[in-house]
């Protein structure tokens, strides 16, 4: 296990010395664009200068980025700030993707020789002939910050106390960011400090449906992929996406694509709306189809599923939302000669979010979701069915620590369609399992709960789970194992417990980048 860990430390280091590596010193632009905007930060860290050596209001805005949101113009102004309180160094921002989350790292590069511009000559030559702040009524300043701008008028520049007198603003004025601009005063050896004030933009209270591009292989199942991008702005995308023979997270193999539109600002930031189109052919296991000629209570196999979602969201609180809509699914069967089958269902969800930092620097992520699905007549559907699933999750980063805890639970009444049946035993759920050797056909009760700890890039993990139908025998499962995580690769080896065949599976997968193009 030390010969383990020593490893996965070393592995861990490269990868971050290959990334200050290729850091090349430059403007801190277009450093972001493989990130996509509002991925929470798990960590931030200034490389390459002694972080102490920064004003305390730098150095808390750059760790206050873990558990927020990834925006590219905050980054882009911290990195500018960096460069303003050291004006011999260049900043650039790397961002990197970690298991569906951001670690932003701003490398700090000594400027190559005296520059004519170097802030630093500035600051042992010029005096402060006048300090303004713009873009603020001045009623809305208090005098004591007024107090603050003339005790620089009359001195020499000191860039320090100039960003400390900056982050008073912002502590007086939390609806704004201010940045500092120096201007050429009157004469000569004379200068004018301006605090330029803008109005942040609310942050948005609806998140869009989380991009989960993977390609995976489990050691009893096989291989597949699903791959989506994400193209658009802050408040509205448009999401393209394609499965490749993917099993990992129904009963059925599926292939084939699918369009996905999102907004989450219709006149109001509280709402917004989706709507999606799929088409996808199906391919089944021998012991799925088994499993089906003995049971006549399951709906019966499809060659090809076509659906379309309308929903409609709303925000009641930045962490609280509710979405409904419809549910419009065309189930063409294996047969030709058998007319298709129509999954009509109504939706409703309710979904919790929220992430924290508390004072020792740890950040903490709840999220929670409750989902119900009804196949009604009144749409129309062939089949009637009530399906519901509760889902809570959560997440703690302290340094190299993180501790994951989740688990779900799910009841199906009704003549649900295959692709609504329960399954465990896959890369995230009961691993060291076959889902086909636990339900082949998948089931209409579902209990699970998993707990993982990580250090640095090795995980250690225990699952509990246990799939079955309505009244018939329920039998607990359990497995444990360890896995390795580098950056978007992974590599999960799990154990069957309470079993006499105790047989490791091997998963291993790449979360594929997300692609991402802004217009």
């Amino acid at each position: 296990m030390g010969s383990l860990l020593a490893l996965g430390e070393s592995m861990r280091t490269l990868g971050l010395l290959v990334t200050l590596l290729v850091a090349t010193p430059q403007a801190a632009t277009d450093q972001t664009l493989l990130v996509p905007e509002g991925t929470i930060i798990t960590s931030a860290r200034v490389t390459g200068f002694d972080v102490d050596r920064l004003s305390p209001g730098l150095r808390d805005a750059i760790s206050g980025l873990a558990g927020t949101p990834l925006r590219k113009d905050r980054l882009e102004e911290l990195a500018a700030r960096l460069e303003a309180e050291r004006p011999r160094y260049v900043a650039a921002v790397r961002a990197v993707m970690d298991d569906g989350q951001a670690r932003v790292f701003f490398v700090m590069g000594r400027r190559d020789g005296p520059r004519r511009d170097d802030k630093d000559n500035i600051n042992e030559r010029y005096v402060v002939e006048q300090a303004d702040i713009s873009g603020v009524p001045e009623a809305d300043v208090s005098q004591a910050l007024l107090d603050d701008l003339r005790a620089l008028i009359g001195q020499r520049l000191d860039s320090g106390e100039a960003e400390r007198v900056r982050d008073r603003i912002e502590r007086e004025l939390p609806d704004y960011e201010v940045s500092r601009r120096i201007q050429r005063g009157s004469e000569v050896g004379r200068i004018r400090i301006v605090f330029e004030a803008r109005k942040k933009e609310p942050p948005p209270w609806l998140r869009f449906e989380p991009l989960r591009s993977i390609w995976v292989y489990h050691s009893e199942q096989g291989g597949g992929a699903f791959v989506d991008a994400n193209i658009g702005d802050r408040n509205i995308r448009v999401t393209p996406f394609f499965a490749i023979d993917h099993a990992d997270d129904l009963v059925e193999e599926y292939s084939g694509g699918g369009l996905r539109f999102e907004t989450r600002k219709l006149g109001t930031r509280r709402l917004g709306a989706s709507f999606e189109w799929s088409r996808f052919k199906q391919d089944w296991r021998p012991a799925t189809l088994d499993a089906l000629a003995l049971r006549s209570d399951i709906p019966s196999p499809y060659r090809r599923r076509s659906t379309i979602t309308p929903l409609l969201k709303f925000a009641v609180t930045p962490d609280i939302s509710i979405a409904g809509g419809v549910s419009i699914s065309e189930l063409d069967p294996l047969s030709p000669a058998i007319d298709s089958t129509m999954a009509n269902a109504a939706v409703a969800t309710i979904d919790f979010d929220r992430a924290w930092r508390d004072g020792s620097d740890a950040t903490h992520r709840v999220t929670g979701n409750v989902g119900v699905r009804s196949g009604l007549r009144d749409l129309e559907s062939d089949l009637t069915y009530t399906r519901y699933l509760g889902e809570a999750s959560y997440r703690f980063d302290f340094g190299r620590h993180h501790v994951r805890a989740g688990g779900m639970a799910g009841r199906i009444t009704g003549d649900a369609p295959l692709f609504e049946r329960f399954t465990l035993g896959d890369s995230t759920t009961l691993r060291g399992w076959d889902k086909y050797d636990i339900a082949p056909a998948g089931g209409d009760r579902m209990v699970y709960s998993s707990v993982e700890y990580r250090y640095t890039g090795l995980a250690l993990f225990l699952d509990v789970g246990s799939v079955w139908d309505a009244n018939t025998e329920r039998r607990a499962r359990v497995s444990a194992g360890f896995g390795f995580h580098g950056g978007p690769a992974f590599l999960v080896v799990g154990f069957p417990l309470n079993t006499e065949n105790l047989t490791a599976v091997l998963t291993l997968g790449l979360r594929i980048p997300r692609i991402g193009i802004r217009w």
